[in-house]
């Protein structure tokens, strides 16, 4: 057993409340406990007197005043970073993001729904709908709540939306962002056109001392960091009503990016910590990365009458990808090229759906189609090393080069109805079919056959709370990248490729209770859920090197608290957020052949935050604070465990005049360190229990903060 900073880095330690699994059921008894009082109604609207109080510049702004909402906001674009992972979604699917815009969703999947609505001016936003629940009708699957933004598009003088910012670092960089927008009618069509400059920044320091297996210190190595991005977006939106029976709507993207780390730099020195030649080296990684690609969007709707209608859904992407690595290493005698890598990657989706959807009666509806989806990957990936005397060596790797392909089609049908005054149920049942090949280094082709049913509940046992259950099966995106082998220049690792990675399946239970305080005051969510894993994805060993490829079964259970209650007798306008969840993994370890947890996953994350519109409406601040448990990485040859400092933000907002603002923003205000752990290297897999070095770490991250003007005109 280790201590680090306080905290206890145990291995392979559970705790008896996960692994009996009472946190869950706890939860269930918990859901019936409580009692409040509130208004009854499955569709609570926000209309424009409102949001007038609190002067607000955009639909996206407006989202942030409506309680219990405030985590769509973010526009559902969370980082990925468990093993395999892959943000998007098997095809387009009837399960998208939670946010409408006159009743559709978006024709799109790189575009950001939070980016849309920040096009759309506040004069243009008649009302916001909070949808509870299922619903009959909807143009969107969801099993939590559904927001439905509705949009005057009558105006055919226009209106427009920009902003400007200056992000910077402690470390003195620097990155500038902009965005622009504009929105008009011609006779029938809807145009907005939009422009986007994102400059991301990110420097982090390493520090890390490496000792023997007699915990004797090996040397101690300094990493240090800067990546700027650059982000180019144009955007064009049209949506046309021919007559009263076809609507048609495009949404188009084009993007082109830019991103380089300059440089990497890498020193390890002895352990005096002098720069003797025997063992002093610097390595500097330098990588250069171009991205470029566009999507196209657009759905055709037609109404055969009031309760039968159509849609036809076509979405097209191509992702263009050029990465360069290399490695300088200076040992003090000489300075050479260490290592050279290129990786060069296209990526293309092609998606058709066509649904129908039958009214029945005043209350149901009955929704079926087809779906079919085509996705492709091209990579070429090379990495070669050098010696002092410039000699090539090649990494020796094998399924570098490939294709990989993916022929999927779906079938499904939907029947949402009400089984009494206050329950309502959706069943649906999905079959799916696919076939995935791959060429070049690696031939081979599979054929995969899924049975996909769900059922969705929605109970209003009393008018101030709803049960909602949900029952479905899933299967998960593969990461087409894994196929093909790559090398994390950064960790100094190979990942070989595997043909013969699978889609994991999950059966889900999910149970939640929501609470809606007296006159809007609020909302509380419970939720817990329950997961019976078939094929998780992690890393295992593959043709001597760790890979990502499928286990045999997991479990996964959560308990999830979330709320926001208005605080208006000890803050005037004050709101506070807390949101916190508890949850436990098990899988069995294909190295070890013991049970563990999954890798990356944390056992729990707690989040609590205050915002304030102050009356008057000419101000606003927000604060919060972010704290989450260690989380565990599992590779063949290492085990490591990883704990992030706790994370304090920051924003506030001036009005200026009714048509601009002023928003600062800062992350991470008291510059906490990211985060600190340990990992434990083997000398070849850990199945031969022989420790070679153990890595202590920690890892500083500079605070940023962001300057913004923002308005309308």
């Amino acid at each position: 057993m280790v201590f680090m900073g306080g905290m206890r880095i145990g291995h392979n330690k559970k705790l008896m409340f996960f692994k009996d699994k009472n946190f869950f059921y706890f939860l269930l008894i918990v859901l019936f406990t409580f009692e409040v009082s509130s208004q009854e109604s499955n569709k609570i609207t926000y209309d424009q007197a409102y949001f007038k109080q609190f002067n607000i510049t955009n639909a996206a702004d407006a989202i942030k005043r409506i309680p219990g909402v405030e985590n769509l906001s973010s526009g559902n674009s969370s980082q990925n970073f468990e093993p395999g992972g892959n943000n998007k979604k098997r095809g387009f699917g009837s399960s998208g993001t939670q946010i409408l815009i006159n009743g559709e969703r978006q024709s799109s999947k790189s575009n950001n729904i939070i980016k849309t609505l920040e096009r759309i001016n506040a004069q243009s936003l008649i009302k916001i709908e909070v949808i509870r629940g299922s619903e009959a009708g909807l143009d969107v699957r969801s099993d939590g709540i559904i927001i439905n933004i509705i949009v005057d598009n009558s105006s055919s003088k226009g209106s427009g939306t920009w902003s400007t910012a200056l992000g910077f670092l402690t470390s003195d960089s620097s990155n500038w962002r902009g965005t622009g927008s504009w929105a008009t009618k011609i006779k029938k069509t809807d145009i907005v056109i939009g422009i986007e400059r994102v400059g991301d920044l990110d420097s982090r320091t390493y520090n890390e001392f490496t000792v023997d297996k007699a915990q004797s210190l090996l040397y101690y190595r300094l990493r240090e960091t800067i990546e700027y991005q650059t982000n180019n977006k144009i955007s064009l939106d049209l949506s046309s009503k021919i007559n009263d029976k076809n609507i048609i709507r495009i949404n188009s993207l084009i993007w082109f990016d830019g991103k380089e780390n300059s440089p990497q730099i890498q020193e390890y020195f002895s352990p005096s910590d002098v720069k003797n030649i025997s063992f002093y080296k610097k390595v500097n990684w330098d990588r250069k990365e171009n991205n470029d690609g566009w999507e196209f969007g657009g759905d055709w709707e037609y109404q055969f009458n009031k309760k039968n209608s159509f849609k036809l859904r076509i979405v097209l992407t191509e992702d263009n990808e050029d990465q360069n690595d290399i490695s300088f290493l200076d040992d003090t005698i000489n300075s050479y090229i260490n290592s050279a890598e290129t990786n060069i990657r296209k990526e293309n989706e092609r998606i058709i759906r066509l649904s129908f959807n039958r009214l029945l009666g005043n209350s149901s509806s009955l929704e079926y189609g087809i779906e079919s989806a085509y996705n492709k990957l091209e990579r070429t990936f090379n990495l070669v090393y050098f010696d002092s005397n410039s000699e090539e060596t090649n990494a020796g790797l094998l399924n570098t080069s490939g294709e990989v392909e993916e022929d999927r089609y779906e079938g499904f049908l939907s029947y949402n109805f009400p089984i009494s005054k206050k329950i309502r149920a959706e069943l649906a049942l999905n079959y799916e079919w696919s076939e995935i090949s791959q060429s070049g280094d690696v031939t081979l082709s599979r054929e995969f056959k899924y049975w996909k049913p769900r059922i969705d509940l929605k109970w209003d046992y009393k008018k101030n709370r709803q049960i909602r259950l949900n029952i479905e099966r899933n299967v998960g995106q593969i990461n087409f990248d894994d196929f093909i082998s790559s090398f994390d220049q950064f960790e100094e690792t190979i990942r070989a490729g595997n043909p013969d990675l699978e889609p994991e399946t999950t059966w889900k239970l999910k149970l939640e209770h929501e609470w809606r305080l007296p006159n809007d005051g609020g909302v509380i969510t419970l939720k817990g859920s329950a997961r019976k894993i078939d094929g998780p994805v992690d890393r295992l060993p593959i043709d001597g090197f760790a890979g990502i490829g499928n286990l045999g079964s997991g479990e996964r259970t959560k308990a999830t608290i979330d709320g926001s209650i208005r605080i208006n007798k000890i803050l005037k306008g004050g709101v506070f957020r807390f949101m916190g969840y508890l949850q436990s993994t098990e899988v069995n370890d294909p190295v070890t052949n013991t049970k563990r947890d999954f890798s990356w996953y944390k056992r729990w994350q707690t989040m609590i935050g205050i915002r304030q519109d102050i009356p008057g409406g000419k101000y606003s601040w927000g604060m919060t604070y972010r704290y989450q448990s260690q989380f565990n990485i599992y590779d063949p040859y290492l085990w490591g465990r990883f704990a992030e400092e706790p994370k304090i933000g920051f924003v506030f907002t001036a009005k200026i005049n009714p048509k601009l603002n002023l928003n600062l923003m800062a992350k991470n205000i008291l510059g906490t360190n990211l985060g600190f752990g340990r990992k434990l290297i083997y000398n070849g897999f850990k199945s031969n229990n022989d420790l070679l070095i153990q890595e202590n770490f920690d890892v500083n991250e500079h605070s940023f903060f962001k300057i913004e003007l923002e308005g309308t005109f």
